[in-house]
């Protein structure tokens, strides 16, 4: 799809997601996959079944016992983890059935990107100009499985999308699965939202910044919000890990702070996925690397944010004994 289209369509999904009322929209978080015209989710998995061609990476271990491995399409680069031992069988195969999906929907994505990436540089050459470097539509910077328990999963990955600005666009995803009800979960705008969660698009308005969070929370009233910052930024400011200063050049060693731009703040897009020590509350803006760095995510133990916490099997997994 021409770069072009693609803009018309991601403007006809912003405008459709701000006049359904009460409803999940595709326009739900724009570090998914909503901006791009895929299939269903189920021919997401088949996509990946059907072109994978597959290195498998070393076998790693969480604290816990549970063992997984990245397997890396070679033609996409697209890394995803599967799980290769847990105690309960049925939900390993829950589990990889459902990082399927999501490394099906990648590499969907990676090819759509791939193609613009090639309709760009045949223009360039047939003009005269230089094609741009690379030949992927998409390059992986960082993931990995994070979280595995009895019920729930979680991962985080970055990447860099091809283009041929200075600045090329960002996927940033903090996800978790339910492997329970066999759901994929991510921050997402409160239910009553009419606009996507984040900075907006439109000059002049500001963004959205309140949130839910699967079955853990609904942070969807500017007092709550603002106490969950500020717990963030409590842990964050007593930490070793030190943000960097305005004049740090090297951004792969950390976020970038000055005194009148906190890193951890209200107006700020975070991602959210599940650690054994915590919760991982990962800032991604244009201040901090698109990758972990010492001081970016910021770990909150779960017992710190119980007054947060909906009543579920979401809140009993995560406050249970370890």
């Amino acid at each position: 799809m021409p770069s072009s289209s693609r803009l018309f369509l991601w403007c006809v999904i912003c405008i459709f997601a701000t006049v359904i009322d009460g409803r999940s929209s595709l326009a739900d978080n724009r570090y998914g996959w909503d901006r791009y015209e895929l299939p269903d989710q189920p021919k997401w998995a088949a996509y990946f079944r059907e072109s994978a061609q597959i290195r498998l990476g070393r076998e790693r271990r969480l604290p816990n016992g549970v063992s997984w491995r990245l397997l890396t399409d070679i033609r996409s680069g697209i890394a995803i983890p599967r799980l290769t031992w847990m105690p309960d069988k049925e939900r390993l195969r829950t589990a990889n059935r459902l990082l399927d999906i999501v490394q099906g929907g990648e590499m969907l994505v990676e090819r759509e990107e791939r193609r613009n990436v090639e309709g760009e540089n045949e223009f360039r050459v047939n003009h005269g100009g230089l094609s741009l470097p690379g030949k992927r539509g998409i390059t992986q910077w960082d993931v990995g499985l994070t979280y595995v328990g009895s019920r729930l999963m979680s991962l985080m990955e970055a990447a860099i999308i091809g283009s041929a600005g200075n600045k090329p666009d960002v996927l940033m995803r903090g996800l978790t699965f339910d492997l329970a009800r066999g759901t994929i979960e991510q921050v997402r705008p409160c239910p009553d939202s009419r606009t996507p969660y984040g900075f907006s698009h439109v000059d002049g308005e500001r963004g959205n910044f309140l949130f839910r969070y699967g079955e853990l929370f609904q942070l969807c009233d500017p007092a709550s919000y603002r106490a969950f910052i500020a717990l963030v930024k409590e842990i964050d400011g007593k930490r070793s890990a030190r943000h960097l200063p305005p004049s740090a050049s090297d951004r792969t060693k950390g976020c970038v702070e000055s005194i009148d731009q906190p890193v951890i703040r209200e107006e700020q897009e975070y991602i959210l996925y599940l650690t054994f020590a915590g919760l991982a509350v990962q800032a991604t803006g244009k201040e901090c690397a698109v990758t972990r760095t010492p001081d970016n995510p910021v770990i909150v133990p779960y017992r710190r944010l119980e007054p947060f916490m909906l009543p579920g099997p979401w809140r009993d997994e995560l406050l249970s004994p370890r």
